[in-house]
């Protein structure tokens, strides 16, 4: 990048004092000559210039024409065989060398000397263009350096400064090193911060692709580095050195098993690999004090390494964690073949025991609420919410669109918060019919790509949007939500997300705070803290919604084994507690009103709710009375499950919404029926069920008009609750993006 200094060189036609065969050095004359001429000027010789002396004195010659060692192609002036400047740089370099011999010589050139290059037919040096003769250097050194340099280039590190890659070059060379293979920083240790970071950087490429070439690792193998390790997608960048020390158990086999399971038994995380260090150390501490052989170790010794856990880690979440991780590393070793020889001889009996060994310790204050196996968000809580997120603004275009998208997408998706600010630049599939679904990765276990997720067109455009944005601005990463922090493409942290939903309900509870109360989930009504949303309350929003929907006939669309795959449960239950809300809200609805049914010609017919499953099936919409086909347990119906014209068929009227619904699906089939063509009779059968469901429907809203008004008004106001939650669970949702950046370009006009 800098213009080269010419290098000064021997002159072709040599000295000119005629005869003399020395190359020319400076005024003409070689450096004998030069050294006559100017010690007979200094004796008060009256010459001004080389040929005035030449004709007053007779010069003697010196026809040996031996060159400089260093090959720079000047006289050899010294008994090194140097010429009067390689000679001065050798001489200092040599005074500092335990020994002065001739033999230093070819050391000092092998060691020191760089040829000149030509460049743009230009002579110049290696050090006036900062550049690195890496043919210079000895093997192996040679192509480990080079090798190195290159490893940083395709790692893009785009920082790259050549001064320091020349220093290093300097100080192998000048050291006489001939691999750096094992070394600690190239073997060297001073210098600059930058220049030590690039010592490390390179020593461990170094050491990497030598063992990756050899298979020996000199390292102890208890010593487990993260970068070495398979560790999840999700982990944040950490440190070349990061590392767990196993060191510290003194029994070999189960040091040995827990290196072996770090190793093998992953993908693993940070924190998982720093509770197994500690674990086992304890572990290793408790066996080596009771003095327990392997071959000995049964259920007393795991009880006192669980009551010892339980001492070191007395929150339940984190015992829960390590004992988990300990039943892992043992199951782990019993069947892993490079282990399993340690284990072979080990007791089944030392094993941790799911009901005997669980965590018993504090529970975490996030765990503490006992009222529901999880914190519920009433919906209307959710709505105001999103209703207001065009309050957020973050000082610019793009950061405000991109806090309002990651909220929106949070809600709208109902992922874990790892699990959204991880969705990847192409995170929008579609089936045969142009439907879109999201494609996201699982933040449990097994870590890997969840289940296709059906979202709205809204949310797909949504995220087409976003991603338009970012190409407005010259973003380009392989995640939705990149961070801009180091070289790395990474994508944001979970704190971000929790840091900006927290920063807008702080401005909504100044700007628009929610103070009516709502319905909780027992049906009672609440007022609700804001101040407790966190990003996983959209999460279960988002569950309670699909629990919630039902289809046109007030099916529900979402059975719970499905509503498990697309959360990601461990377990039925957890799935099973959103429909267990849906359930307690009906129950609460209904407890406030009298037990009723009606028939097909409107007749009340009071039941027992405690007996209501003998002599009846329970169907979609009203339950059926009639014998035969409750004998056959629903599978022997004699007008073709068209219920709603069968004298048995009896419904609440709590269930007008869900008859409305089967009245409009019917209707949408006659008018399909009739655009085919079909028979009459079949239409005319179409009708028929639409005027019975019509006739119902009748029935329940003469039969609520004729309550008591106190009575009247509970059955109303339970059905339209009923009805807005089924509606708004299939509700889309929509937020304007491009305003952003149209209030930003009005902005900056302005």
């Amino acid at each position: 990048m800098a213009q080269p200094k010419p290098a000064k060189v021997p002159s072709a036609s040599g000295c000119i004092v005629e005869g003399c065969r020395r190359v020319h050095l400076a005024l003409g004359l070689c450096d004998f000559h030069r050294n006559a001429f100017l010690r007979a000027k200094t004796a008060g010789l009256t010459v001004s210039t080389p040929t005035e002396w030449i004709s007053v004195t007779e010069p003697v010659l010196l026809n040996r024409e031996k060159r400089c060692s260093a090959g720079c192609g000047h006289d050899a002036t010294s008994s090194e065989g140097l010429c009067s400047k390689h000679t001065r740089l050798y001489l200092s370099w040599a005074s500092r060398q335990p020994a002065v011999s001739r033999s230093l010589v070819e050391d000092w050139v092998a060691r020191e000397y760089e040829p000149e290059i030509i460049i743009d037919g230009i002579p110049t040096t290696y050090a006036t263009r900062v550049a690195v003769p890496f043919a210079l250097l000895p093997e192996p050194v040679r192509s480990e350096l080079l090798y190195a340099v290159q490893a940083r280039d395709l790692a893009g590190i785009s920082r790259f400064d050549p001064l320091p890659l020349r220093m290093v070059y300097l100080d192998l060379r000048r050291r006489g090193v001939t691999s750096a293979v094992g070394l600690t920083s190239l073997g060297q240790s001073k210098g600059h911060k930058q220049l030590r970071f690039l010592r490390e950087d390179l020593q461990r490429r170094i050491d990497q692709a030598h063992r990756d070439w050899s298979g020996l690792d000199p390292r102890d193998d208890r010593v487990l580095y993260f970068a070495d390790l398979a560790l999840r997608e999700s982990q944040q960048s950490f440190g070349h050195n990061a590392k767990i020390d196993l060191r510290g158990i003194s029994q070999s086999w189960l040091a040995q098993s827990v290196a072996a399971w770090a190793r093998h038994g992953g993908p693993h995380n940070v924190p998982t690999l720093y509770s197994a260090q500690h674990a086992w150390s304890l572990i290793d501490e408790i066996l080596t004090l009771r003095g327990t052989p392997p071959t000995a170790l049964g259920v007393a010794d795991m009880d006192a390494v669980i009551k010892a856990v339980r001492e070191r880690w007395p929150r339940q979440h984190p015992q829960a964690k390590v004992i988990r991780m300990i039943s892992q590393v043992i199951a782990f070793g019993r069947r892993d073949a490079s282990v399993s020889r340690f284990w072979k001889d080990v007791p089944a009996q030392f094993a941790v025991e799911e009901a005997r060994h669980a965590a018993a310790g504090k529970r975490s204050r996030s765990a503490a609420n006992v009222d529901e196996p999880f914190r519920y968000t009433p919906a209307p809580i959710i709505d105001w919410i999103m209703d207001h997120i065009q309050l957020i603004d973050r000082g610019n275009p793009y950061t405000t669109a991109e806090a309002r998208v990651m909220i929106y997408l949070q809600e709208r998706c109902g992922r874990r918060t790892s699990e959204t600010v991880r969705l990847k630049e192409d995170c929008i599939s579609y089936d045969h019919s142009g439907a879109p679904y999201l494609n996201w990765t699982q933040a449990k276990p097994p870590w890997q790509p969840g289940p296709r997720l059906p979202i709205h067109q809204e949310t797909h455009d949504m995220i087409r949007e976003w991603q338009q944005i970012k190409a407005d601005h010259g973003v380009v990463s392989q995640w939705l939500f990149p961070t801009f922090k180091g070289t790395r493409d990474h994508h944001r942290a979970d704190a971000f997300l929790n840091h900006r939903l927290r920063d807008f309900l702080r401005l909504l509870a100044a700007q628009a705070p929610f103070t009516s109360p709502v319905e909780g989930a027992e049906g009672n009504l609440v007022y609700f803290d804001l101040t407790q949303i966190d990003p996983y309350s959209f999460r279960h929003s988002f569950a309670q919604r699909l629990a919630d929907a039902v289809d046109e006939n007030g099916i529900s669309t979402t059975p719970p084994d499905v509503l498990r795959e697309l959360m990601g449960h461990k377990t039925h239950g957890t799935t099973m507690a959103y429909y267990e809300v849906t359930a307690k809200r009906r129950k609460k609805a209904m407890a406030s009103l009298p037990a009723r049914r009606l028939d097909i010609n409107g007749t009340v017919v009071p039941f027992n709710r405690e007996r209501e499953g003998f002599g009846k099936i329970a169907l979609t919409v009203g339950t059926c009375t009639e014998p035969q086909n409750v004998a056959a347990n629903g599978h022997f119906c004699s007008v073709d499950y068209a219920c709603e014209a069968c004298p048995f068929f009896l419904v609440d009227p709590l269930e007008r919404d869900a008859m409305e619904a089967k009245r409009l699906h019917l209707k949408v089939k006659y008018e399909r029926a009739r655009a085919i063509q079909t028979r009459q009779h079949v239409l005319d059968y179409l009708l028929k069920r639409i005027d019975d469901c019509s006739s119902l429907i009748g029935a329940i809203d003469s039969y609520i008009a004729s309550l008591q008004p106190a009575e009247r008004q509970k059955i109303e106001e339970a059905l339209a609750a009923m009805a807005d939650i089924r509606a708004r669970a299939s509700l889309p949702r929509r937020i304007d993006l491009r305003g952003i950046l149209q209030e930003g370009v009005s902005g900056a006009g302005q």
